[in-house]
C-alpha cells in the first residue's frame, strides 16, 4: 500500500502525523503530504548518514551536527532495513542521532524529521 508510512502536516494546527492506514473514502491526495528532501539549503546539516557499526547502524543527521534547541531540533530518526521500519524520538539536547541494534541489510534508507526544515531522507 503506497500510503504507508507517508508524513502529514495538519495545516489549522501545525501537528505532524504519521499515516499507517488510510481507511475507506480516504481522499490521500487532498492531504498535505510532506515530501522528504534529499538535497538543498541546509543539506549539510539535514541529510541522514546512515553507517554500519558492531551491532548494528548508526544514523547520523547531517555532516555537520543539527542544532537540538527547543525550538529546532530533530524530533525522529527513521531507518527502514529490508522493507522493516525502525524509529527514534528525539528531544531537545538530545544528540541528533540513533543506533538501531539490528541485523546487517541490503536495502537501506534513512529519514529524520527537523522541527524547522521538514522531512529529509538519505
Amino acid at each position: 500500500m503506497a500510503c504507508k508510512n507517508k508524513i502529514i502536516k495538519v495545516e489549522d494546527c501545525g501537528c505532524i502525523v504519521e499515516m499507517i492506514y488510510p481507511g475507506e473514502g480516504v481522499d490521500v491526495c487532498s492531504l498535505n503530504q510532506v515530501e522528504a528532501k534529499e538535497s538543498g539549503e541546509g543539506e549539510a546539516k539535514h541529510v541522514p548518514v546512515i553507517t554500519r557499526v558492531d551491532d548494528g547502524y548508526l544514523v547520523t543527521v547531517g555532516e555537520v551536527e543539527h542544532p537540538m534547541d527547543e525550538d529546532h531540533f530533530i524530533a525522529m530518526i527513521e531507518l527502514i532495513a529490508d522493507g522493516q521500519v525502525h524509529k527514534q524520538y528525539l528531544d531537545p539536547g538530545d544528540k541528533p542521532e540513533a543506533l538501531f541494534k539490528i541485523p546487517e541489510c541490503e536495502d537501506l534508507k534513512a529519514k529524520e524529521y527537523c522541527t524547522k526544515h521538514g522531512l529529509w531522507q538519505s
